[in-house]
């Protein structure tokens, strides 16, 4: 892979508590490339949540850089932004009265999409994520299932190169979490880059091509999955879970 479409360098992230300074994310790097999946793993407080917001310009770095096909995200936002996907889910975020299409309408403006475009974008967005035949119901009729498909639809309105999914099948039955799974492997295949963030180890190991150990703040180690298994000393036929608890154990000795 050589198409790289995001790069962060030397992220960080720092807070006062009281008269101390802490970092909650330090010296973060990494890239992403066209059709590629990544993901970071750890446990609550290892700063996941700290480096998805600072990526995505919820929060600003206290330094580092971010580019996004190679617009400085810290320096540009709105420009950089429109280049970007951003879905966290669950069941806030539309308007229960309104229908499918009437949401993705209101939050196609938002973004930026130009008014001509809209409806097309829309149209698009509705077929990848299979919801046209429902798209005239109004959202307080979906199912948990619809509903977060119909985010994924939202984060595509723009015609992102670059998804952000955090926790995409949470809460959902097996069924709605397998065509979730499907949906995020054909949207990577359409050459944009998505950036996975799940407690749930089974959708990491069914859709990563990489993944980053994350702890105290600080990526631990970067591969595949089977070499994530290796780092981590595990059988290869063991799980991503598996290999995980025993990385998360080497880091707690070590007191990270």
């Amino acid at each position: 892979m050589t198409n790289i479409i995001f790069k962060a360098d030397n992220i960080t992230r720092d807070y006062k508590d009281k008269k101390k300074l802490f970092h909650a994310i330090k010296n973060i790097s990494f890239e992403l490339h066209a059709g590629e999946v990544i993901s970071f793993v750890g446990p609550n407080g290892a700063g996941k949540t700290t480096l998805i917001k600072s990526i995505s310009n919820y929060l600003v770095p206290t330094s580092g850089q971010v580019e996004v096909e190679g617009i400085d995200l810290i320096k540009y936002p709105r420009k950089a932004r429109k280049k970007m996907g951003i879905v966290f889910g669950g069941d806030r975020g539309f308007y229960y009265g309104a229908t499918a299409r009437e949401n993705l309408e209101f939050f196609a403006r938002v973004v930026g999409v130009k008014e001509r475009n809209i409806k097309s974008n829309v149209q698009e967005a509705l077929k990848t994520v299979n919801l046209v035949d429902v798209a005239e119901k109004k959202v307080s009729a979906y199912s948990k299932g619809m509903l977060q498909r119909l985010h994924i639809a939202r984060g595509l309105v723009n015609h992102p190169k670059i998804l952000m999914l955090d926790e995409p099948t949470a809460g959902l039955d097996i069924e709605s979490v397998i065509s979730i799974r499907q949906l995020v492997k054909r949207i990577a295949s359409e050459k944009r880059g998505i950036i996975l963030t799940s407690h749930n180890m089974s959708d990491i190991e069914s859709l990563a091509d990489r993944i980053f150990l994350i702890g105290g703040g600080m990526i631990h180690f970067e591969g595949s999955i089977q070499e994530v298994k290796k780092f981590a000393g595990v059988e290869n036929n063991a799980s991503l879970a598996d290999a995980y608890l025993a990385v998360a154990d080497q880091l707690k000795r070590r007191q990270v």
